[in-house]
């Protein structure tokens, strides 16, 4: 068996993850944002990109992309939750 099975399994698994992921909610998009990133940073590192820098790049950027969405998401839910934790308090 070789690396890119259990690599190509993953994503697979992270993508299905991601069709159930509620982004309704600041927590949700963040989850969903992550799971995104992991897929894309998979993605490009597929040996058949080695001889595709532009694809190679466009998905590194998404992953960027993504992981930034994720902080900011996460941050939104940061601040929810430290507001209800005030009200409850």
């Amino acid at each position: 068996m070789s690396q890119i099975a259990p690599a190509a399994e993953l994503a697979a698994a992270l993508r299905d993850v991601m069709t159930d992921a509620d982004r309704h909610e600041p927590l949700g998009e963040a989850k969903f944002a992550v799971l995104e990133a992991a897929v894309q940073l998979i993605d490009a590192d597929r040996p058949e990109l080695a001889d595709q820098p532009r694809l190679r790049t466009e998905l590194l950027r998404g992953a960027l992309g993504s992981v930034r969405a994720a902080a900011v998401a996460t941050g939104i839910a940061v601040t929810r939750a430290n507001e209800v934790s005030r009200v409850l308090v």
